[in-house]
Parts: structure tokens; sequence; C-alpha cells
């Protein structure tokens, strides 16, 4: 069985509103998540618009946190990361 390869979106966080900052990919990592965490948290700041951190998985995205003005104002809960994780859904 094949599974998709994970990676990590950083883009923004309303479809209407645009911070003028193309979305930034990462790899699906440790590593990858550090960088798409610090580059989320900069481009809120450095945009003053709101940031979303997302997981995709093939074509299945997940929101997990969200960034305004420097500072995570959503995070998702284990709960909600892991069932959409699960191909039961």
């Amino acid at each position: 069985m094949v599974t998709a390869a994970k990676t990590y979106v950083v883009e923004d966080a309303e479809p209407g509103v645009s911070a003028g900052i193309p979305a930034a990919t990462f790899p699906g990592t440790l590593a990858g998540l550090l960088d798409a965490l610090d580059a989320a948290r900069y481009r809120s700041a450095a945009a003053g618009t709101a940031i979303a951190l997302i997981i995709m998985e093939g074509s299945q995205r997940q929101p997990i946190r969200k960034f305004e003005s420097g500072r995570e104002v959503w995070s998702a809960s284990t709960a909600e990361i892991r069932r959409h994780g699960d191909p039961a859904d």
C-alpha cells in the first residue's frame, strides 16, 4: 500500500484576504514542522494578516495552527489531527 507523503504548507488563513506572500511548503519531517512554524509566525507578523499552517497528505488538508500578528491564536487538538489521518473517516 502506497501512502501519500506528508507536507506542511504555510498560507493565508482567509481565502479572500491575501498577505501578498506566496504559500510555502515544507517537508513532512520534524525539521520541516519547526521551519513551517517559524515561517507562519514570522509571516503573520510581517504581513499583518492571519496565516495558517496546514498538514497535507495527498489531496487531504488539515489546518493545525493559525497565527495572527506573530502569535498563535488557534491550535488543532491531537484528537482532531488523529481523526484526520484515520483512513476510516
